[in-house]
């Protein structure tokens, strides 16, 4: 009887059950188990983040987290920031979300370390038929807090006299306390000076009024100068070009054409050492917006690749081939610093990097790497980089958020198939997955 009785209650509970379930609102029920679906994002405040997030509000299921407790909270899906202190590794879930910056990129972003990692690489493998000497200009490691010197520092001291040397901090951008020194000589000297009194030099005090070394320059580097720049219509240029890391776990590296920088003012090598004559040396867009003339000049000092195509075939007749070799220049320059870098980035799944890189071409049209920056610039201040920056950002996103994708697990696997990628204008040039690195081809 007792039996019979739970039989009762067991069907009754079941029962009750489905006719609860029946009689649940369908809207209600959708709401739930779309609420369990969503992905949260988090976009950092500062350089132009409305564009990441106007791109993912677009994703169907996304949410914005507000910046309050976006900043702190964990529960985000992907997350954009500008720098690695506003991102916790620590907490980071891997294989389950996804940040924009791999723990320690500072191996191609920090002026000094760059070169560490090129040059350990190379010393390991001397029998490189490319590597840093045929794109990256002669270039010294200084430290002035040091009272020793280090090898680098001593050959320094014994290059020629004759050549210019423009100064690098090591921890600024944007041209920041950057210094042009045409007198070899006496930079020479007052390096020497100021390595004997380094202890002074590790606070504000011990520099030299009127000096050429700043309490900024304290770490530095000092490149040789690259005298003999192509110039289009008589002003100095960069070429400003994108390295993307979509995933560090397997490495996967793309590269993609930007856009040019331009000086307002003509070229000329007089009276270098003058800071008001930095605007026709130094080609980045921070240096430039302080130019006077700026404003009425701005759309000037941008340029698109198809522009700097044309004037070349059209002002120094070079042609297609030739510009085709100038581009196969670029991709191989970042694929032998990524294979130089390959086994010493901390690699987490769900981590990738957009880098800004700063390109030179020389009259002979030789290729120079000038730098690697991470959180490259993504303001929209004239009409060519409102039509390049954002299909980059774009196109970085669709990229990441397909290799990520659960149902696109393990990336092995999806990254076996190119032709389901969705690449863009993006191009390949390391492929850790098949075995491939453009300039070990």
């Amino acid at each position: 009887m007792q039996q019979t009785q739970r039989g009762r209650k067991i069907k009754k509970s079941q029962s009750s059950k489905k006719i609860r379930s029946q009689t649940e609102d369908p809207k209600k029920k959708s709401l739930n188990k779309k609420a369990l679906c969503l992905k949260y994002y988090f976009v950092g405040p500062g350089n132009n983040g409305k564009l990441i997030s106007n791109y993912l509000s677009q994703q169907s299921g996304w949410k914005l987290l507000d910046a309050e407790s976006g900043k702190s909270s964990n529960d985000f899906y992907l997350k954009w920031v500008q720098t690695n202190s506003e991102i916790q590794f620590q907490q980071f879930k891997e294989g389950q979300q996804i940040i924009n910056h791999l723990p320690n990129h500072m191996i191609l972003t920090s002026k000094q370390l760059i070169i560490q990692t090129m040059k350990e690489y190379e010393r390991q493998n001397k029998q490189l038929q490319f590597n840093s000497t045929h794109f990256f200009p002669e270039t010294y490691r200084i430290d002035l807090t040091q009272e020793f010197l280090s090898n680098e520092e001593d050959q320094f001291l014994k290059t020629d006299n004759s050549a210019v040397w423009i100064i690098k901090p090591t921890y600024f951008n944007c041209g920041r306390g950057i210094k042009l020194c045409s007198n070899a000589k006496k930079l020479k000297q007052e390096f020497q000076k100021l390595k004997q009194i380094s202890n002074s030099i590790k606070s504000q005090k011990g520099f030299l009024p009127n000096g050429i070394f700043t309490p900024n320059l304290r770490k530095c580097i000092v490149q040789k100068y690259i005298q003999n720049p192509l110039l289009l219509d008589g002003r100095k240029f960069d070429i400003r070009c994108y390295v993307l890391i979509a995933t560090s776990r397997p490495l996967f590296v793309l590269f993609q054409h930007g856009y040019l920088r331009l000086s307002v003012d003509k070229y000329n090598v007089e009276d270098m050492d003058d800071e008001k004559n930095r605007y026709k040396h130094l080609t980045n867009a921070a240096v430039q917006k302080k130019h006077p003339s700026f404003i009425q000049s701005k759309e000037s000092t941008i340029w698109s690749m198809q522009q700097l195509e044309q004037y070349l075939k059209e002002k120094i007749n070079v042609t297609q081939e030739q510009i085709d070799k100038i581009y196969l220049q670029m991709k191989r320059i970042f694929a032998h610093i990524i294979r130089c870098a390959a086994d010493k980035f901390e690699k987490r799944l769900g981590t990738f990097e957009l880098m800004g890189c700063d390109i030179m071409i020389d009259t002979n049209l030789k290729v120079y790497l000038i730098e690697m920056n991470t959180n490259p610039a993504l303001f929209l201040d004239t009409t060519t980089q409102a039509q390049v920056i954002p299909p980059v950002v774009q196109q970085t996103l669709d990229l990441v958020i397909q290799l990520n994708d659960e149902k696109n697990k393990p990336i092995e696997k999806c990254l076996q198939n190119a032709a389901k990628l969705k690449l863009g204008n993006w191009e390949i040039i390391h492929d850790e997955s098949n075995n491939f690195n453009l300039v070990a081809q």
